[in-house]
């Protein structure tokens, strides 16, 4: 969910800034092999699509969701000269850290859970399980190795979609929406900091 609103963010901040020419600026991202993310984000599917159960049952959609991380490290080296694929990447390696140190899945807690998910206790998040429809398993956050990278960061009802995310999240949306400025934005604020620092 953040990913998706760091996208409509980007392109309305791309729009305010192009004044229409969105779609030019976009189109003009010099991205090589965009195919590798593609296909990052399709491995990534059937886990976030797995109901809730324990993690012995999403072996397979589990070893899908680690490969995509190495897709995406080879389409950010691909594209390492773009600004926004630096931060994107950073996000990335942040996710995948965590990841990893956790048995391959990001760590949520009951305790977000239960924010994001109004109405039940803790109780109802048996810990260890795969938490349905996310890349997430349930965790304490004393058995969480580097916790503070795990998805603890929360947007809890009345916010329509309520969820949880990752600090790796946030970085990577911002580097979307950095993406989505395009080069020449880029470029443009480049120059007016060269133009500040000689004044």
């Amino acid at each position: 969910m953040i990913l998706a609103a760091a996208i409509v963010v980007g392109l309305l901040l791309s729009l305010a800034y192009h004044r229409g020419r969105t779609l030019n600026q976009v189109a003009a991202i010099p991205l090589r092999s965009a195919w590798l993310a593609l296909l990052a984000l399709a491995l990534q599917w059937p886990l976030l699509r797995a109901p809730m159960a324990p993690i012995q049952r999403v072996g397979v959609q589990q070893v899908l969701f680690l490969l995509s991380h190495l897709l995406l490290l080879a389409f950010a080296w691909r594209n390492r000269q773009l600004v926004g694929i630096q931060i994107l990447v950073a996000g990335v390696l942040c996710n995948l850290v965590v990841i990893l140190a956790n048995g391959g899945f990001m760590p949520i807690s009951p305790e977000t859970l239960v924010q994001i998910n109004p109405g039940t206790t803790l109780a109802e998040w048996p810990l260890g399980v795969h938490y349905g429809y996310s890349k997430d398993i349930i965790l304490s956050q004393e058995a969480t190795r580097l916790w503070v990278l795990s998805d603890i960061l929360a947007v809890p009802p009345p916010f329509p979609w309520p969820v949880a995310f990752s600090l790796g999240d946030v970085l990577i949306a911002v580097g979307i929406i950095v993406l989505l400025q395009g080069q020449s934005t880029l470029q443009a604020v480049s120059v007016m900091k060269s133009r500040v620092v000689f004044q």
